[in-house]
């Protein structure tokens, strides 16, 4: 069996492989453009292939679809490199980077701020209907209030009008009293009057009583001596 002799590769072999690895590499590096970080868009499209390196030769690491959010590392003529959201990094073209969100992201934003919205709206109403019921609480309250109020002002003038008639009827009696007084004392003049001449009758009667007994008897001693005379002349 014959061993063929392995030659040791010379030192231009070994600097033509290197150059040929380091060419492709160094046109991607110096062709590319340093960017801060910063969030870009994946246009609509089919999946884009995420690769090792700017080109069709590097190796697949990953692919993104319409709408994903990557970080935007560097970008070159044709390709930009990118962060994921799982934290590789890889290049893919340029072109199909926006910084404008795709129209899905953009209904899908204006679907979650109408949802947003919407439960905006009903906690609004919510608190509408809330705000409504306790103005109305506070309007029956106020009602009930100015109820109590008129009740009590009647109450109030009507105690007035009593307290009128009271005092009213304090003065009619303290009046009825002076009066009842004034006739007591006059009742009283009149009954001396009255026994006065009751006093003075009785002795008008006694007097005329005797009169008429002394007349009786001057008419009886009268009537006596007539008689004597009339006898004697027989």
């Amino acid at each position: 069996m014959i061993i063929g002799k392995i030659t040791k590769p010379s030192g231009r072999f070994i600097l033509l492989l290197m150059l040929s690895f380091l060419l492709p590499l160094s046109s991607v590096l110096f062709s590319a453009t340093e960017v801060s970080a910063a969030s870009r868009y994946v246009k609509p499209s089919a999946e884009v292939l995420v690769r090792r390196g700017a080109g069709s030769e590097y190796k697949i690491i990953g692919m993104v679809k319409d709408g994903d959010v990557v970080e935007l590392l560097n970008e070159g003529d044709s390709h930009a490199l990118i962060r994921l959201a799982d934290g590789k990094e890889g290049w893919m073209l340029k072109r199909f980077l926006s910084v404008e969100p795709p129209p899905s992201r953009i209904v899908g934003s204006l679907n979650a701020e109408n949802e947003k919205l919407k439960q905006e709206k009903i906690e609004i109403t919510r608190q509408l209907e809330e705000v409504s019921d306790s103005f109305s609480r506070t309007e029956s309250q106020l009602q009930s209030i100015l109820a109590e109020r008129d009740r009590i002002l009647a109450d109030y003038q009507n105690l007035q009008e009593d307290t009128a008639d009271v005092v009213k009827i304090q003065e009619d009696m303290l009046e009825v009293s002076r009066k009842n007084e004034s006739l007591v004392q006059e009742m009283a003049s009149l009954k001396e009057e009255n026994n006065k001449l009751n006093k003075d009758k009785s002795i008008n009667w006694f007097i005329a009583g005797g009169g008429v007994l002394l007349v009786g008897m001057s008419i009886g001693r009268l009537s006596s001596k007539s008689r004597k005379r009339k006898s004697s002349l027989i």
